[in-house]
């Protein structure tokens, strides 16, 4: 009886404290409770990330050639320098060319008659005389006095005809006080024959000015005329 207990402490102390534990239990007729499983930890899956739509893409412009572009246009000179002035009681003459522009004053204190030549006007040289002429030519009965004009080339017995290159040619005329007054403009020209003749066109004025009592008109041309305000009708647009 000694040696068999004895030989199951030895058992005990062999087997350790977990094993004896359970020989105990056994001893007194219980079961051993089963090992206690270690809980492992909870991993939280982190969610999916929503798929994005891609950005999209900027349309890059098309290179555009400037290698067969001209020249940036230039703004229009506009600007003019100061004109030559010139005046005179009756007559005026001088050689007026491209620049330049001029104003020639004819008349004294009862009425004075302007004609300006714009800067860039004329294309060449020309002679321009500018006169007052009591025995001028009219048609019908002038408004004030009748003016001869005139346009010569150097060294030359042509009387030419020249159109404006830029602005037109302006006249201001005495109105005497008229709501009608027209310019009367007459040609000079020359026949199959070679007899003269005049030519007459009426234009209308840009505006009067009742406060000096003056016509404005603009022409596009000058040359060999004969000029006088007139209260004829027009029988063409003011220029």
């Amino acid at each position: 009886m000694r040696a068999s207990t004895r030989i199951q402490k030895l058992r005990v102390l062999s087997l350790g404290l977990p094993a004896a534990a359970a020989l105990a239990l056994a001893a007194c007729g219980g079961e051993p409770p089963p090992p206690a499983e270690t809980p492992e930890p909870a991993v939280k899956e982190a969610p999916a990330p929503e798929p994005t739509a891609a950005p999209e893409a900027t349309p890059t412009p098309a290179p555009t050639s400037t290698a067969n572009a001209g020249p940036a246009p230039q703004p229009e000179q506009s600007v003019e320098g100061p004109p030559v002035l010139m005046t005179n009681e009756k007559e005026l003459q001088a050689v007026f060319t491209t620049r330049p522009g001029a104003k020639l004053e004819l008349g004294d204190d009862t009425g004075r008659a302007l004609f300006r030549i714009r800067e860039g006007s004329l294309p060449s040289a020309y002679i321009i005389s500018f006169k007052i002429d009591p025995k001028g030519k009219s048609t019908g009965v002038p408004i004030g006095k009748t003016y001869r004009m005139l346009v010569q080339i150097e060294n030359s017995s042509e009387l030419p005809k020249v159109e404006t290159q830029d602005k037109p040619f302006e006249l201001t005329l005495p109105a005497g006080g008229k709501k009608d007054a027209n310019l009367a403009i007459g040609e000079v020209t020359t026949d199959d024959k070679g007899r003269e003749k005049i030519v007459w066109t009426i234009v209308a004025p840009e505006k009067i000015d009742d406060a000096t009592g003056t016509a404005f008109f603009k022409i596009k041309a000058i040359g060999n005329y004969w000029l006088h305000v007139t209260a004829k009708p027009p029988t063409a647009p003011a220029k």
